[in-house]
């Protein structure tokens, strides 16, 4: 874990200045505005059913990797409200807390291939969130203000449209991309979620994150200057413009993004 941190930190990221544990998983804690980044790590004695991905995640080739997301939910929960599609069983995890030591989350044991998928309850708006994470974290020095967008593979485009609705995620839009792959794209706050499939890049699975800066020329030479590789700004699809760390960061590639008008307007 104290590797992972300085690894983000490299990349311009505040970190929380004290590691959390809950249920055997230690968590370090970062945020793009009101997301938060979960850095985690088992420890040999943990019974949680997360640490069985995260061993996955930290034992394959790659290194690491995201293993998936705590959605939060304003109303009822899972098992309080089910749609067709959930999973038919539930597993309670617990996650450390910005109110108190540990909140409970309702874990799916199926849905979206290779994504761990969870709900917790909020009562915060995504401002309240964004405040409460920087006071935590701090201003992040790469100049990241959100999440603008996850990449995640799958072999079967369909059947992750369809676990998404079943959690109340509409899909928005379908792309076509050429050699028989699609991008379907979801929208949950401020953040994007797209899903392509087939997958043609390993295992199925959340890929890399989208962060959206204010200063994208700050975001890279901050990184350049921690020995970080990184490309030059270009102009993004969506608009704006856009920049990658070459090499991935435990196991999840980064990009740095800036806004602008969209080039199809």
């Amino acid at each position: 874990l104290a590797a992972s941190r300085e690894n983000w930190r490299r990349a311009g990221f505040a970190l929380a200045p004290a590691d959390f544990e809950a249920d055997g998983i230690a968590i370090a804690r970062l945020a793009a505005g009101a997301v938060e980044i979960d850095l985690c790590a088992t420890r040999s004695a943990s019974r949680s059913p997360l640490a069985k991905y995260l061993r996955d995640a930290t034992e394959n080739d790659s290194g690491g990797g995201i293993i998936g997301w705590v959605w939060g939910v304003k109303g009822v929960l899972i098992s309080e409200e089910r749609e067709p599609g959930f999973a038919k069983s539930i597993e309670s995890i617990q996650l450390p807390g910005l109110a108190q030591p540990s909140v409970k989350a309702e874990m799916l044991t199926s849905g979206l291939l290779g994504v761990v998928t969870a709900a917790t309850p909020i009562t915060l708006d995504i401002e309240s969130r964004r405040q409460s994470l920087a006071r935590l974290c701090g201003t992040n020095a790469n100049t990241v203000e959100y999440l603008e967008h996850i990449v995640v593979m799958t072999p079967v485009l369909s059947d992750a449209i369809t676990a998404n609705e079943a959690v109340g995620v509409p899909c928005k839009r379908i792309r076509e991309v050429g050699n028989g792959a699609r991008q379907a794209f979801f929208k949950l706050e401020q953040t994007v979620l797209e899903i392509v499939g087939p997958a043609t890049r390993g295992r199925a699975g959340c890929w890399g994150l989208a962060l959206m800066c204010s200063d994208i020329a700050e975001a890279v030479a901050m990184a350049r200057a921690d020995g970080l590789q990184a490309t030059e700004p270009k102009l993004a699809i969506q608009g704006g413009q856009i920049a990658r760390i070459v090499e991935p960061i435990d196991g999840v590639a980064i990009a740095f993004m800036q806004p602008g008008p969209r080039r199809d307007d």
